[in-house]
């Protein structure tokens, strides 16, 4: 590997650590004055187009700001994602600007955190609604919402006979509530996993988000969704919370009634999502850790959500905003 960073980046490290990754391998590279992230994949030319297409979106957003965002890294020779081999075995590599900050799981929930974190995510949301990009924009997978249904068949791979039956109920819910209104609903790309992993914090305050490898072109509302439910995993009373953040994020990208009428439905398919995921890393590889950090809570969470009448979600959720209440 220091060889590797050698040749390739002019780079002389003096520590190498493994990093969590959910379906590549990452590294944290110090030099004496810098640190980075390598970023290495299987060898695939689905995900060699997306390595290039996510490095293309932060060099867009480092027009804008450049210390929120990890920044690509040539290698020596210019490119910005390369195959190379290690260990006979032919790799996607890729360098990113490693960014300072805690991570918000680690970091205790406060209303001003909160609502930084709303309106950071709003602040984001905004700039990319001006990037474009073909490859993302046809990019069909199971961590979009409005791809729920790929998830499906990883139902089968979760243990809980009662745990299958609430998943079922609310992917019915999604295609009842939520299928009927997508044509209606304003897209735009999105980051799409603002988790508790990937937001940066310094001083009570979001500065940072990592992890631009979910961008999808997908509904706006989308995000939001995204952002309460992984925000959501560690408190109690989550509607408050949730509301918190609707207000801020409110108060940068106003938000349309419609999408305030099916964010409650949004919130469970993304922790139906999550689940199901983890279900299916436990079955396929259950030596990584890092993609069932979030299972327990997120099962906590879906349970309690379970709970919640979607009315009063909703009530809850438009008095933040100033809307009027619905009849119960």
């Amino acid at each position: 590997m220091k060889k590797i960073l050698q040749t390739q980046f002019d780079i002389n490290p003096i520590e190498i650590k493994k990093l969590w990754g959910y379906d590549n391998s990452n590294y944290l590279v110090k030099t004496k004055d810098r640190q980075y992230v390598l970023k290495l994949y299987l060898k695939d030319t689905d995900t060699f187009e997306l390595v290039e297409a996510e490095n293309e979106a932060l060099l867009f957003l480092h027009k804008t700001n450049n210390k929120i965002f990890p920044k690509p890294i040539v290698f020596k020779d210019n490119s910005l994602v390369k195959i190379i081999k290690i260990e006979e075995k032919e790799l996607i590599c890729r360098m990113l600007s490693y960014l300072e900050g805690e991570l918000l799981g680690n970091v205790t929930p406060t209303n001003s955190l909160y609502q930084s974190l709303g309106k950071f995510i709003a602040q984001l949301d905004i700039l990319l609604q001006s990037f474009n990009n073909k490859t993302i924009k046809a990019r069909q997978w199971q961590w979009d919402i409005q791809y729920l249904h790929l998830n499906k068949k990883y139902i089968q791979d979760i243990s809980s006979a009662k745990n299958r039956s609430l998943i079922s109920y609310f992917f019915q819910q999604f295609e009842k509530n939520l299928i009927p209104v997508l044509p209606e609903l304003r897209k735009s790309m999105i980051h799409g996993d603002a988790n508790e992993w990937n937001v940066l914090v310094n001083n009570g305050t979001v500065t940072g988000i990592i992890d631009f490898e979910d961008l999808s072109y997908t509904p706006l509302i989308y995000e939001l969704a995204v952002t309460i439910a992984y925000a959501c995993l560690y408190v109690d009373n989550p509607i408050e919370w949730a509301s918190i953040i609707i207000d801020s994020y409110h108060s940068v990208l106003p938000l349309e009634e419609k999408e305030i009428t099916i964010l409650y439905y949004l919130i469970a398919a993304r922790l139906c999502i999550s689940v199901c995921n983890s279900a299916h890393s436990r079955k396929e590889n259950p030596d990584n850790k890092y993609a069932l950090m979030s299972e327990k809570p997120a099962w906590k969470l879906l349970h309690h959500w379970m709970t919640i009448n979607p009315i009063v979600a909703e009530n809850r959720f438009r008095t933040a905003l100033g809307l009027t209440v619905l009849n119960p």
